[in-house]
């Protein structure tokens, strides 16, 4: 921005786009993205920390609607940082671009995203990480598959409860597996008989 005109106008439209009125909200999203895009995705990107909930989302909405190249300061956001509510909100933005551009895979740089995510202990990044998953197709079926037999219920009920929403001749097959595996924990079995409609004894 190169003037004190620039300034003003875009802060006059970063309110608009905070506006709750949708009509607001999305004229204001349309002029930034073609006026100001670089300096209005540089805010959105610093607002995944902000602790306003609202804030976050509307940030991580209007990042989604970027596309994939979104994708290419997402990934260095999250690596780098140790704060879990960034970490999920760039999980979050990753969803967001996977539903809008109908992706079914992701880069390597990408996936190691979510690889990290998994392994991290804060419930919300394993659940949000798995719900990328799911949104992924197979690529994604496959790493839950592998989830489902975790040592930890929590990654392993959450990637079933994925897997359930998937209906296709492979989890079916699956599941007939898991609920026949001794080792498999009662709870999953559980998940999978209930959507099975089967009264678990």
């Amino acid at each position: 921005m190169s003037n004190s005109l620039d300034i003003n106008k875009y802060l006059e439209l970063y309110q608009d786009f905070l506006h709750p009125n949708p009509n607001i909200n999305s004229q204001a999203f349309l002029i930034l993205r073609k006026e100001f895009e670089a300096e209005f995705v540089a805010n959105l990107l610093a607002n995944l920390k902000e602790e306003d909930l609202l804030i976050r989302r509307k940030s991580i909405l209007a990042l989604g609607m970027f596309g994939e190249k979104t994708l290419e300061s997402i990934v260095p956001l999250y690596m780098d940082t140790n704060n879990t509510t960034v970490k999920v909100s760039c999980l979050k933005t990753m969803l967001k671009v996977v539903v809008n551009c109908n992706l079914e895979e992701l880069t390597i740089e990408e996936m190691l995203v979510v690889e990290s995510a998994l392994k991290d202990d804060a419930p919300e990044i394993i659940l949000t990480a798995i719900s990328l998953l799911r949104q992924l197709g197979k690529t994604g079926r496959n790493i839950l598959i592998k989830i489902c037999r975790d040592k930890d219920l929590l990654r392993a009920k959450a990637s079933i409860s994925a897997l359930l929403e998937m209906k296709d001749k492979t989890v079916d097959d699956l599941f007939d597996e898991l609920l026949n595996d001794k080792s498999i924990d009662p709870m999953i079995k559980e998940d999978i008989l209930r959507d099975k409609n089967i009264e678990y004894s």
